[in-house]
């Protein structure tokens, strides 16, 4: 795989998977049993599947992968807190 896509893709994955981490937090503090439940179904997965990876496929690049990861968790993270509190204000 080509080492700029990868990157993206690590990148592309930290930022959905903190989207659904942060939605998941929100059902539980909503007390919607089902869509926690599969939210935490989800984030499980991605959770595993990134951690088999990163262990299985990327020796080399190991570091800066995380470190890309680790980036798109928090723009994932912004991007939902920027969004609620835009909402709030506007809606």
């Amino acid at each position: 795989m080509n080492v700029v896509f990868e990157h993206i893709l690590f990148f592309a994955v930290g930022f959905s998977q903190d989207l659904l981490i942060t939605y998941y937090y929100q059902a539980i503090a909503k007390d919607w049993p089902y869509k926690s439940a599969a939210l935490s179904f989800l984030v499980t997965i991605v959770n595993i599947l990134v951690i088999y990876k990163i262990i299985t496929g990327i020796e080399d690049r190991v570091l800066t992968v995380i470190l890309v990861y680790a980036l798109g968790n928090a723009v994932g993270t912004y991007a939902v807190v920027r969004r609620h509190k835009n909402h709030a204000l506007h809606g």
